[in-house]
């Protein structure tokens, strides 16, 4: 596969080198041309978001350039695949999720790379899921939620993620009714779906937030272990009696075998725009804030969940 499909001519010949704001340690040379952040998920979303939001500060503080471009498909394991793909110099980072590393290879026949078949600079931030509906729908949690999927013979919700599809799969088998997901090309797209009234509701990890403080929409259940400040009145699945969590990180990732130097550049440079006031912003009206677990902190993460997800779906 061909690297950097996305840069015209003139950024691959962009001069660098002038005096950055904040510098990261990089090897001597590097970088020589435009860096190319690629997101797993479609334009619009979260994970969108940050990247570009990074990128931007970034840019500012090392003087570098980088390319934002997306490449969805299948929970962002079509970014995944592709990267295996890319040669390993520091030019080509893929933005996607945990969960694209921890659970799309066990429960995914198609998915032909595991999570050791790259490196992990950083993380940006903890994703939050929740299920949310339109303020307008008959229902206002849970439990009501439940009710209308009984009364109505089944309810859709759609998704972003194959582990979101088990979980609404769980959820259903739980209280006995008939929930279908509805995968969709990215969290933005799984959004539009449930307020066009495509669907009776979505499982969103940061876009749904900006919906709900308009009072277009509301949380019926958060997904995670604790409830969360925009939404403090919506119950956690464990407070319903699910054993069920969603939880997952926004995450980066390069081809394994980056030189090690290169590697701590990026991780520096990453982190340091994670600590800028444009990303303090985006966190903000995230109504989350950054987390960067570094690479061993990823790994340990990453490390955990894939053995978790590679017993459950081999059961």
């Amino acid at each position: 596969m061909t690297r950097h499909l996305t840069m015209t001519a003139a950024l691959c010949s962009a001069a660098m080198g002038a005096t950055a704001v904040a510098a990261a340690e990089c090897p001597e040379g590097y970088p020589s041309e435009p860096i190319e952040f690629v997101v797993g998920y479609a334009a619009g979303g979260g994970t969108d978001a940050i990247a570009r939001r990074l990128a931007s500060e970034i840019e500012q503080q090392q003087d570098w350039t980088i390319v934002v471009s997306n490449r969805p498909g299948a929970g962002g394991d079509v970014l995944m695949t592709a990267l295996t793909d890319e040669e390993p110099d520091g030019y080509f980072l893929g933005v996607s999720s945990t969960n694209a590393v921890t659970i799309d290879p066990a429960a995914n026949e198609g998915v032909d790379y595991t999570w050791e078949d790259f490196d992990y600079p950083a993380t940006a931030m903890e994703v939050i899921f929740g299920l949310v509906a339109l303020e307008s729908a008959p229902y206002d949690d849970l439990e009501e939620f439940i009710d209308y999927a009984r009364e109505n013979g089944r309810a859709t919700i759609s998704t972003s993620a194959i582990h979101l599809e088990n979980v609404v799969r769980q959820i259903g088998e739980h209280y006995g009714v008939t929930l279908i997901p509805v995968p969709g090309g990215g969290a933005s797209d799984a959004l539009q779906s449930a307020l066009g009234g495509h669907v009776d509701a979505t499982i969103q990890g940061s876009q749904h937030i900006q919906q709900i403080q308009a009072g277009n929409m509301v949380q019926l259940a958060t997904l995670t272990n604790k409830r969360v400040p925009y939404a403090p009145d919506a119950k956690t699945l464990t407070e319903y009696g699910l054993d069920v969590v969603a939880g997952a990180h926004v995450l980066f990732a390069l081809p394994k075998g980056v030189d090690p130097a290169i590697r701590t550049c990026l991780q520096q440079a990453i982190d340091e725009g994670m600590q800028s006031e444009g990303y303090a912003a985006l966190m903000k009206n995230f109504n989350n804030e950054a987390l960067n677990l570094g690479p061993e902190g990823a790994v340990a993460f990453i490390k955990k969940g894939a053995e978790y997800y590679d017993a459950l779906y081999s059961e």
